[in-house]
């Protein structure tokens, strides 16, 4: 995606604006933050009305999809983790008015002290999906002087009025879920997504003083854009710093069919070990290729297509050797980005991390590697002195429930290191 002059020189406004509104609250101490798990199902992917895929029930999150088990979220609190990040659908937050948008913030509410009774703090995660395309991320993102953005930026208002009524540590708002503008180069991003974070966290600042909350950095929040983000303007608010971490994705995202050429990941490829040498690369590629040749769905072509697909995935995944030490350098990146900018290494926030599950629902990652590699991020993660979330707890991808009741895995608790 082009960005005119025009547009890029909104962006620069936006920013100077912003900057001239500075946040009187001062940064605390994270305690509340350390370890954790995102539910995407409470209040996300709302109903839409039937026949009109643009427009959302007036009580978008009361279907079965919505209801979260009580003993699994009691369980979660027991094991050990500390704070749920509670994924919104930023749509009906934006589109329903009036006693509809009362209702859907008191049920916000509801929720959140379900989860306090329980000892558990909150992140209250603003996440736009493409479900209605008028809502996602993208498009929020277009144009900083569109109506969208404006709509975005006043709900980003109300929800810090709102959850500032608690006048809790224990609850803070993440203004965006992984940001992305278009196709725009990484350097575009970083300029809108800069900009737009400004506004948004002096919206949020001037309705809630004091309400801790989540910054991240550009281009879908990951190492790379929080270590591009300039924390200067954030650095005297009380304020945490996330990025999100999946490295590699061939491994973190097996068995998910992306449906594009050059996926990072297919739904063959999905015995791969970590770390990347402790099965040989023979015995991995037998594996593929076997479990290609079983399928019956597949003429001679699309599995010779197939094949090729996987190897090209297999290859670059040996080759860049992801063990321990490679993900080391990654965290230390965010650790000496910290250290330059004066901000205290409990003030960061691995806010999403994991790996596709394997289960008699979907065929991900073999149980033993992934608890290797979710053991060793959250390890280093804990080393370096930050927090982090688990993505997701109840998912039927990248879950840690037990397949057979509403209770956390207990292998899984055993490799985060943590009571069970």
């Amino acid at each position: 995606m082009e960005f005119s002059r025009r547009q890029l020189l909104s962006a620069s406004i936006a920013a100077l604006t912003a900057l001239s509104v500075r946040a009187a609250a001062a940064p605390k101490t994270n305690s509340r933050f350390q370890h954790g798990g995102s539910i995407h199902t409470m209040m996300n992917w709302g109903a839409l009305r039937d026949g009109d895929p643009q427009h959302y029930l007036a009580r978008p999150f009361e279907t079965a999809r919505n209801v979260f088990p009580a003993e699994l979220v009691r369980d979660f609190a027991q094991v050990g983790f500390d704070f749920i990040r509670l994924s919104l659908d930023v749509g009906p937050f934006i589109q329903l008015q009036g006693s509809d948008r009362d209702a859907l913030e008191r049920k916000l509410m509801d929720n959140l002290q379900l989860f306090q009774e329980l000892g558990l703090s909150v992140i209250v995660d603003c996440h736009p999906v493409e479900q209605v395309p008028a809502y996602s991320v993208q498009s929020i993102l277009a144009d900083l002087e569109a109506p969208l953005f404006a709509q975005y930026t006043a709900m980003i208002s109300r929800l810090a009025a709102l959850l500032g009524e608690l006048r809790s540590e224990r609850v803070a708002l993440e203004l965006m879920n992984e940001p992305v503008v278009g196709e725009a180069s990484h350097r575009t991003q970083v300029q809108v997504w800069g900009a737009a974070q400004l506004v948004l966290h002096d919206a949020a600042r001037r309705a809630a003083v004091d309400l801790p909350i989540l910054l991240t950095g550009a281009d879908y929040g990951g190492i790379s854009g929080l270590t591009d983000l300039d924390p200067s303007p954030f650095i005297d608010s009380n304020t945490l710093f996330s990025y999100h971490y999946y490295m590699p994705l061939s491994f973190t995202h097996q068995g998910i069919d992306f449906g594009t050429p050059d996926a990072p990941s297919s739904p063959y490829v999905v015995d791969l070990p970590y770390p990347y040498d402790a099965v040989s690369p023979d015995e991995i590629s037998a594996k593929i290729e076997a479990r290609i040749a079983a399928n019956t769905a597949l003429d001679q072509a699309a599995k010779t297509a197939a094949m090729a697909d996987a190897r090209r995935i297999l290859d670059g995944f040996l080759a860049d050797g992801w063990n321990r030490a490679r993900v080391e350098k990654d965290f230390v990146r965010v650790a000496n980005w910290a250290d330059r900018n004066g901000i205290a290494r409990n003030r960061i926030v691995m806010g999403e991390c994991g790996v596709t599950r394997r289960d008699r629902i979907f065929t991900g990652a073999e149980p033993t590697y992934r608890r290797a590699w979710l053991s060793d991020v959250t390890g280093i993660a804990k080393t370096q002195g930050f927090g982090w979330a688990l993505w997701e707890i109840n998912g039927r991808q990248f879950g840690i429930q037990r397949a057979d009741d509403n209770r956390i895995d207990p292998s899984i608790v055993e490799a985060l290191g943590m009571s069970g």
